[in-house]
């Protein structure tokens, strides 16, 4: 039987979806690295989508794994300081993805045209951008 597990941020509502698991716990594991996380706010812990911590750290404090020292830029904002976001990010760059605007005018079969983007690839650009602000 089939089926998907939806995880929704406590702060923004936007969604992940996981169909390659059986539990909620597995889900949230599977959604680490698309940059959710769980955190401690007000005395419960919640769900948080990857832009939702980019925006409660502020402005020129984004959430970067240790060690991240890359310039940044929207794109690289939007889709993550991570190992993931990065790789992402380059390889948009390298098809003439240049910008949030130039990647939100693509749907999901169009993004996975592009050389070096898969369906995992796809689905969390998409995702950022529905965590995005009017995204």
């Amino acid at each position: 039987m089939s089926h998907s597990i939806t995880i929704r941020c406590d702060i923004c509502g936007a969604t992940c979806t996981s169909d390659a698991t059986d539990t909620v716990s597995a889900a949230r594991a599977a959604m680490v690295p698309l940059s959710w996380a769980r955190t401690l706010r007000d005395g419960q812990v919640i769900d948080v989508c990857s832009a939702c911590r980019v925006r409660e750290k502020g402005p020129g404090t984004l959430d970067r794994e240790a060690g991240c020292s890359c310039e940044g830029g929207e794109l690289f904002d939007v889709l993550g300081h991570d190992r993931f976001g990065h790789r992402l990010a380059n390889t948009l760059l390298r098809a003439g993805v240049d910008s949030v605007e130039r990647l939100s005018s693509l749907s999901a079969q169009q993004l996975r045209d592009l050389e070096g983007i898969g369906a995992a690839s796809a689905r969390r650009a998409l995702s950022c951008l529905r965590s995005e602000p009017g995204g």
